[in-house]
């Protein structure tokens, strides 16, 4: 095992061009080179303790030795480009531990090179942030979120240790669904980025739908109407797009669901084709100016008092009288300006909002 390590040590070496600093227990590189100090991170040591600080460090690569600790400096946001390693036990034979610390961000994105050998071995499962370590602390009130591509913010979870070593230190790493997050951010907690709803339920919640969504009520609201469960257990999908099935087993849902039966496919296709809406599609996307038509037929097709002015918005079109009407009881105002977009693809966190905005 020792051999393994020390010829995987002097591969990587090789393979990230490094040389040993002078504290020694840090190697890092970024672009090639390595150091006590770069662009954005510099090397330090605190009571024993290896620090590296990180003040905007770009697309950085770090193998630490033992204990280590991470400070991200205030207002800046650093990135790694492979996943961080912590190779050897600490002197006294104890397992390391790895610390972040500070106000600044950190975001680690996992290689995700099946061919590179600190993929291979050390992380085998993959993640962003794995490693042979036995905690990682987050003090300063940081918080650990992420996912499976860059810019996902859900939370994350320590995944089970696997290839234990002798001495007792282990590899893990975040995960996410069970599955190692390929992306990891670190900074401080905020209701932005953090407050995340809890397990769907009468409330709505959804691992994909934060507390500040723009959908979050339209999206509760219709949990708590059974107008939808979502995608899965824990996810709704709201940047998804909706297709002219989903908008009209919805609108037949919010609509008291006439005619149910057990098949209910054959009775939103026959109710909708009793409003005069084109089944022949249902697999398509559904376009804004589908959707205002849809619901203004679903609504009894109303009269609007005004009409509204879009340039985008032919008087002669079928879904011109179902625009006036949206923008009338305030279900939608266009996209800015005089434009509506009417072949614009609908989200489904758009879809619910629409209905929320028609019927709440």
């Amino acid at each position: 095992m020792k051999k393994k390590l020390l010829s995987l040590a002097l591969a990587l070496a090789v393979c990230l061009s490094l040389t040993v600093p002078a504290l020694a227990d840090i190697d890092a590189s970024s672009n090639g080179e390595s150091g006590t100090s770069g662009e954005g991170w510099a090397l330090s040591a605190e009571e024993g303790n290896s620090v590296l600080r990180l003040s905007g460090a770009k697309n950085l690569s770090i193998w630490m030795h033992g204990d280590c600790v991470i400070e991200l400096a205030p207002g800046t946001k650093s990135t790694l480009l492979a996943p961080v390693c912590l190779e050897d036990p600490n002197s006294d034979g104890s397992a390391p531990t790895l610390t972040f610390r500070g106000s600044g961000e950190l975001e680690i994105i996992s290689n995700g090179n099946g061919n590179d050998f600190m993929t291979d071995y050390y992380f085998q499962q993959g993640g962003a942030l794995s490693g042979c370590f036995s905690e990682v602390k987050l003090e300063n009130g940081l918080e650990v979120i992420g996912g499976m591509k860059q810019g996902d913010r859900f939370p994350l979870s320590i995944g089970p240790k696997f290839d234990t070593h002798d001495d007792g230190w282990y590899l893990w790493g975040y995960t996410y669904n069970g599955k190692p997050a390929q992306y990891v951010h670190i900074g401080p907690a905020s209701p932005a980025a953090s407050a995340q709803p809890a397990a769907p339920g009468a409330s709505g919640g959804f691992t994909d739908v934060p507390a500040n969504s723009p959908y979050k009520d339209a999206i509760a609201w219709a949990v708590e109407k059974d107008i939808t469960k979502g995608k899965t257990a824990t996810t709704f999908g709201p940047g998804d797009t909706c297709t002219v099935s989903h908008i009209l087993t919805f609108l037949w849902r919010a609509n008291g669901r006439p005619g149910a039966g057990s098949d209910e496919r054959a009775a939103v296709a026959a109710w909708a084709q009793g409003l005069g809406i084109d089944t022949g599609n249902l697999s398509t996307p559904c376009t804004r100016s589908m959707a205002v038509l849809y619901m203004w037929k679903a609504a009894g097709s109303p009269a609007p008092a005004k009409t509204a002015s879009f340039a985008d918005v032919p008087a002669g079109a079928d879904y011109a009288k179902a625009v006036s009407w949206a923008v009338e009881k305030g279900i939608t105002n266009g996209i800015g300006g005089d434009t509506f977009s009417p072949g614009g693809t609908c989200t489904r966190g758009q879809i619910v909002t629409f209905l929320y905005r028609a019927q709440a």
